[in-house]
Protein backbone atom coordinates (compact mmCIF):
# COMPACT_ATOMS: atom_id res chain seq x y z
CA UNK A 1 0.00 0.00 0.00
CA UNK A 2 1.11 3.57 -1.03
CA UNK A 3 0.96 6.24 1.82
CA UNK A 4 1.78 9.93 1.58
CA UNK A 5 4.66 10.37 3.12
CA UNK A 6 5.68 14.14 2.14
CA UNK A 7 3.47 17.33 0.86
CA UNK A 8 5.68 19.96 -0.70
CA UNK A 9 4.29 23.01 -1.08
CA UNK A 10 5.54 26.91 -2.19
CA UNK A 11 3.70 27.00 -5.00
CA UNK A 12 1.50 29.60 -5.89
CA UNK A 13 -0.69 28.34 -8.30
CA UNK A 14 -1.86 25.16 -9.77
CA UNK A 15 0.66 22.80 -11.04
CA UNK A 16 1.18 22.30 -14.34
CA UNK A 17 4.18 19.59 -14.91
CA UNK A 18 6.43 17.95 -12.79
CA UNK A 19 10.27 16.19 -14.00
CA UNK A 20 12.62 13.80 -12.06
CA UNK A 21 16.16 14.09 -12.56
CA UNK A 22 17.54 11.44 -10.32
CA UNK A 23 18.38 14.37 -7.88
CA UNK A 24 15.73 16.26 -7.32
CA UNK A 25 12.36 17.00 -8.29
CA UNK A 26 11.40 19.81 -10.78
CA UNK A 27 7.79 21.51 -10.98
CA UNK A 28 6.18 24.19 -13.33
CA UNK A 29 3.43 26.31 -11.80
CA UNK A 30 0.43 28.63 -12.88
CA UNK A 31 2.27 31.09 -10.58
CA UNK A 32 5.17 31.04 -13.52
CA UNK A 33 8.00 29.86 -10.97
CA UNK A 34 9.75 26.75 -12.18
CA UNK A 35 11.66 25.02 -9.04
CA UNK A 36 12.94 22.18 -7.56
CA UNK A 37 12.98 20.34 -4.22
CA UNK A 38 14.62 17.93 -2.27
CA UNK A 39 12.75 14.83 -2.02
CA UNK A 40 15.19 13.39 1.17
CA UNK A 41 13.93 16.48 3.43
CA UNK A 42 10.95 17.79 1.98
CA UNK A 43 12.17 20.98 1.00
CA UNK A 44 12.47 23.80 -1.86
CA UNK A 45 15.80 23.71 -2.74
CA UNK A 46 16.20 27.50 -2.79
CA UNK A 47 19.49 27.84 -4.81
CA UNK A 48 17.42 27.08 -8.03
CA UNK A 49 14.49 29.35 -8.89
CA UNK A 50 13.10 29.92 -12.24
CA UNK A 51 10.47 33.16 -12.88
CA UNK A 52 9.17 33.23 -16.35
CA UNK A 53 6.82 35.87 -18.32
CA UNK A 54 4.64 32.81 -18.96
CA UNK A 55 3.61 29.54 -17.41
CA UNK A 56 5.08 26.64 -18.23
CA UNK A 57 2.53 23.07 -19.22
CA UNK A 58 5.75 20.88 -19.50
CA UNK A 59 9.30 20.67 -18.32
CA UNK A 60 12.06 17.99 -18.47
CA UNK A 61 15.43 17.91 -16.36
CA UNK A 62 18.31 15.58 -17.05
CA UNK A 63 21.84 14.83 -17.46
CA UNK A 64 22.89 18.31 -17.26
CA UNK A 65 19.90 20.97 -18.27
CA UNK A 66 16.58 21.51 -17.94
CA UNK A 67 14.05 22.41 -20.54
CA UNK A 68 11.32 24.60 -20.10
CA UNK A 69 7.84 24.63 -22.55
CA UNK A 70 5.94 28.34 -21.92
CA UNK A 71 2.33 28.64 -23.03
CA UNK A 72 3.60 31.68 -25.52
CA UNK A 73 6.14 29.46 -27.12
CA UNK A 74 9.30 29.71 -25.71
CA UNK A 75 11.38 27.01 -24.90
CA UNK A 76 14.31 27.25 -22.53
CA UNK A 77 17.37 25.30 -21.74
CA UNK A 78 18.44 26.20 -18.25
CA UNK A 79 21.95 25.22 -16.18
CA UNK A 80 20.84 24.09 -13.21
CA UNK A 81 24.03 24.32 -12.10
CA UNK A 82 25.65 27.60 -12.67
CA UNK A 83 21.97 28.63 -13.17
CA UNK A 84 22.16 30.24 -16.64
CA UNK A 85 19.99 30.49 -19.83
CA UNK A 86 22.08 28.33 -22.15
CA UNK A 87 19.69 28.82 -24.78
CA UNK A 88 16.32 29.90 -25.58
CA UNK A 89 14.05 29.96 -29.08
CA UNK A 90 10.66 31.05 -29.87
CA UNK A 91 10.44 28.75 -32.72
CA UNK A 92 6.01 29.05 -33.38
CA UNK A 93 4.21 31.12 -30.82
CA UNK A 94 2.22 28.31 -29.66
CA UNK A 95 1.90 26.31 -26.25
CA UNK A 96 3.98 23.69 -25.63
CA UNK A 97 2.20 20.87 -24.01
CA UNK A 98 5.21 17.49 -24.37
CA UNK A 99 8.75 17.82 -23.71
CA UNK A 100 10.99 14.50 -23.92
CA UNK A 101 14.28 14.11 -24.00
CA UNK A 102 16.11 11.40 -25.98
CA UNK A 103 20.00 10.71 -24.15
CA UNK A 104 20.72 7.92 -26.64
CA UNK A 105 20.49 10.17 -29.76
CA UNK A 106 21.19 13.28 -28.66
CA UNK A 107 17.84 14.22 -29.43
CA UNK A 108 15.42 16.99 -27.74
CA UNK A 109 11.89 16.49 -28.64
CA UNK A 110 8.97 18.60 -28.20
CA UNK A 111 5.24 19.28 -29.31
CA UNK A 112 2.77 22.56 -29.28
CA UNK A 113 -0.81 22.92 -29.03
CA UNK A 114 -0.87 22.96 -33.16
CA UNK A 115 0.73 19.84 -33.41
CA UNK A 116 4.53 21.40 -34.23
CA UNK A 117 6.48 18.49 -33.51
CA UNK A 118 10.53 19.44 -33.18
CA UNK A 119 13.50 17.87 -32.95
CA UNK A 120 16.56 19.74 -31.45
CA UNK A 121 20.30 19.24 -30.43
CA UNK A 122 19.61 19.93 -26.20
CA UNK A 123 23.06 21.56 -25.77
CA UNK A 124 22.80 24.30 -29.12
CA UNK A 125 19.27 24.13 -29.80
CA UNK A 126 20.00 23.24 -33.73
CA UNK A 127 17.20 22.01 -35.43
CA UNK A 128 16.89 18.58 -36.73
CA UNK A 129 13.99 17.61 -37.49
CA UNK A 130 10.28 20.00 -38.38
CA UNK A 131 7.17 18.38 -38.67
CA UNK A 132 3.93 20.45 -39.11
CA UNK A 133 1.48 17.57 -38.39
CA UNK A 134 -2.21 19.68 -37.77
CA UNK A 135 -2.97 17.48 -35.17
CA UNK A 136 -3.80 19.63 -32.17
CA UNK A 137 -1.86 19.57 -29.08
CA UNK A 138 0.80 16.76 -28.94
CA UNK A 139 -0.12 15.96 -25.49
CA UNK A 140 3.13 13.43 -24.79
CA UNK A 141 5.91 11.75 -26.63
CA UNK A 142 7.27 8.28 -25.95
CA UNK A 143 10.30 6.66 -27.80
CA UNK A 144 10.54 2.21 -27.21
CA UNK A 145 13.14 1.29 -28.76
CA UNK A 146 13.74 2.33 -32.80
CA UNK A 147 9.67 3.79 -32.42
CA UNK A 148 8.94 7.26 -31.59
CA UNK A 149 4.87 7.48 -30.53
CA UNK A 150 3.27 11.03 -31.07
CA UNK A 151 -0.34 11.51 -28.92
CA UNK A 152 -2.28 13.77 -30.47
CA UNK A 153 -5.17 15.74 -29.95
CA UNK A 154 -6.87 15.16 -33.29
CA UNK A 155 -5.95 12.32 -34.95
CA UNK A 156 -4.63 9.91 -32.20
CA UNK A 157 -1.19 8.45 -31.83
CA UNK A 158 1.41 8.66 -34.80
CA UNK A 159 3.73 6.17 -34.87
CA UNK A 160 7.22 7.10 -36.54
CA UNK A 161 10.26 5.59 -37.38
CA UNK A 162 13.64 7.17 -35.47
CA UNK A 163 15.74 6.09 -37.62
CA UNK A 164 14.12 8.43 -40.60
CA UNK A 165 11.01 9.54 -38.81
CA UNK A 166 8.76 7.96 -41.73
CA UNK A 167 5.31 7.46 -40.20
CA UNK A 168 4.83 3.84 -39.69
CA UNK A 169 1.44 3.51 -38.30
CA UNK A 170 -1.62 5.51 -36.69
CA UNK A 171 -4.62 4.53 -34.34
CA UNK A 172 -6.95 5.59 -32.02
CA UNK A 173 -6.87 3.82 -28.44
CA UNK A 174 -8.80 7.17 -26.93
CA UNK A 175 -11.79 9.16 -27.96
CA UNK A 176 -10.19 12.68 -28.13
CA UNK A 177 -6.83 11.88 -27.51
CA UNK A 178 -4.37 9.91 -25.30
CA UNK A 179 -2.51 12.15 -22.24
CA UNK A 180 -0.08 9.43 -21.66
CA UNK A 181 1.17 6.17 -22.88
CA UNK A 182 3.32 3.63 -21.85
CA UNK A 183 4.62 0.50 -23.72
CA UNK A 184 4.49 -2.62 -21.51
CA UNK A 185 7.70 -4.50 -23.33
CA UNK A 186 6.96 -7.71 -21.12
CA UNK A 187 3.42 -8.18 -22.73
CA UNK A 188 4.15 -6.34 -26.17
CA UNK A 189 1.13 -4.34 -25.30
CA UNK A 190 0.89 -0.29 -25.39
CA UNK A 191 -1.26 1.27 -22.58
CA UNK A 192 -2.53 4.86 -22.93
CA UNK A 193 -4.89 7.10 -20.92
CA UNK A 194 -6.96 9.92 -22.07
CA UNK A 195 -9.60 12.34 -21.89
CA UNK A 196 -12.32 9.75 -22.17
CA UNK A 197 -11.34 8.49 -19.05
CA UNK A 198 -10.29 4.91 -19.82
CA UNK A 199 -7.42 3.02 -19.79
CA UNK A 200 -6.92 1.24 -23.44
CA UNK A 201 -4.81 -1.59 -24.03
CA UNK A 202 -3.25 -1.94 -27.93
CA UNK A 203 -1.32 -4.85 -28.67
CA UNK A 204 2.10 -4.84 -31.40
CA UNK A 205 -0.59 -4.13 -34.67
CA UNK A 206 -1.63 -0.93 -33.18
CA UNK A 207 -4.96 -2.57 -32.51
CA UNK A 208 -7.12 -2.23 -29.08
CA UNK A 209 -7.68 -5.53 -27.64
CA UNK A 210 -9.06 -4.24 -24.29
CA UNK A 211 -10.62 -0.53 -23.12
CA UNK A 212 -11.11 -0.38 -19.33
CA UNK A 213 -13.42 2.17 -17.89
CA UNK A 214 -10.94 3.62 -14.91
CA UNK A 215 -12.06 7.37 -13.89
CA UNK A 216 -15.14 9.51 -14.10
CA UNK A 217 -13.39 12.15 -15.75
CA UNK A 218 -9.70 13.04 -17.71
CA UNK A 219 -6.87 10.85 -16.99
CA UNK A 220 -3.86 12.63 -16.90
CA UNK A 221 -1.16 10.46 -15.45
CA UNK A 222 -0.12 7.01 -16.02
CA UNK A 223 3.13 5.06 -14.52
CA UNK A 224 4.26 1.74 -13.90
CA UNK A 225 5.92 0.48 -10.98
CA UNK A 226 7.25 -3.26 -10.76
CA UNK A 227 3.73 -4.87 -10.98
CA UNK A 228 1.21 -2.55 -10.77
CA UNK A 229 0.16 0.45 -12.67
CA UNK A 230 -1.01 4.15 -11.39
CA UNK A 231 -3.29 6.46 -13.12
CA UNK A 232 -4.57 10.20 -12.02
CA UNK A 233 -7.14 11.94 -12.92
CA UNK A 234 -9.01 15.25 -12.87
CA UNK A 235 -11.69 13.44 -10.66
CA UNK A 236 -9.43 14.25 -7.81
CA UNK A 237 -8.38 10.68 -7.73
CA UNK A 238 -5.61 8.10 -7.88
CA UNK A 239 -5.52 4.63 -8.31
CA UNK A 240 -3.19 1.99 -8.34
CA UNK A 241 -3.84 -1.17 -10.27
CA UNK A 242 -2.96 -4.50 -10.63
CA UNK A 243 -0.94 -6.08 -13.66
CA UNK A 244 -4.12 -6.94 -15.97
CA UNK A 245 -5.94 -4.10 -14.71
CA UNK A 246 -8.37 -6.35 -13.49
CA UNK A 247 -8.69 -5.01 -10.12
CA UNK A 248 -8.24 -1.38 -8.21
CA UNK A 249 -5.69 -2.25 -5.60
CA UNK A 250 -5.61 0.92 -3.95
CA UNK A 251 -7.53 4.07 -4.27
CA UNK A 252 -6.40 7.62 -3.20
CA UNK A 253 -8.76 10.92 -2.82
CA UNK A 254 -8.63 13.48 -0.14
CA UNK A 255 -9.83 11.78 2.88
CA UNK A 256 -6.71 9.85 3.14
CA UNK A 257 -4.14 12.34 2.44
CA UNK A 258 -4.62 12.93 -1.00
CA UNK A 259 -5.15 16.04 -3.88
CA UNK A 260 -8.52 18.35 -3.21
CA UNK A 261 -8.64 19.28 -7.00
CA UNK A 262 -7.63 17.79 -10.32
CA UNK A 263 -4.59 15.94 -9.89
CA UNK A 264 -2.29 16.66 -13.09
CA UNK A 265 0.41 14.12 -13.54
CA UNK A 266 2.56 11.53 -11.42
CA UNK A 267 6.01 11.05 -11.70
CA UNK A 268 7.75 7.82 -10.92
CA UNK A 269 10.79 8.67 -8.45
CA UNK A 270 11.62 4.78 -8.19
CA UNK A 271 9.73 1.37 -8.11
CA UNK A 272 8.31 1.63 -4.34
CA UNK A 273 8.17 6.12 -4.80
CA UNK A 274 6.33 8.00 -7.05
CA UNK A 275 4.83 11.86 -7.02
CA UNK A 276 1.70 13.47 -7.76
CA UNK A 277 0.87 17.20 -8.50
CA UNK A 278 -2.24 19.49 -8.91
CA UNK A 279 -4.53 21.74 -9.06
CA UNK A 280 -4.21 22.57 -5.62
CA UNK A 281 -0.98 23.44 -5.65
CA UNK A 282 0.37 20.37 -3.31
CA UNK A 283 2.96 18.11 -4.54
CA UNK A 284 2.49 14.62 -2.42
CA UNK A 285 5.49 11.92 -2.51
CA UNK A 286 4.04 8.34 -2.30
CA UNK A 287 6.30 5.45 -0.73
CA UNK A 288 5.08 1.90 -0.42
CA UNK A 289 5.08 0.00 3.10
CA UNK A 290 5.08 -3.22 1.85
CA UNK A 291 3.75 -4.30 5.06
CA UNK A 292 0.53 -2.86 4.90
CA UNK A 293 -2.13 -4.09 2.09
CA UNK A 294 -5.55 -2.92 0.83
CA UNK A 295 -8.04 -3.06 -1.70
CA UNK A 296 -11.02 -1.52 -2.65
CA UNK A 297 -14.32 -3.35 -2.17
Amino acid sequence: MFQARIVLNGHAGPIYAASWDGEFLYSSSGDKYVTRWDLATGLQDSSFTVKLEHAAYTLEAGGQFCFIGCTDGTLLCIEPASKKIVWEHNFFGNAWFSILIDPIRNWLIAGDSEGNLIVLEPQTAKRILHLPLAAGKIRSLTISDNTCFVSTQLIGILVFSCENWNEMASWEPNELGSNALLVDSGKNEIVTVGKDAHIAISNSAYEVIKRIPAHYQTIYGLVKTENQFITASMDKTIKVWNADFSKVEQRMEYKNGGHNRSVNGIVLIDSHTFASYGDDKKIILWKKDPLISWSEN
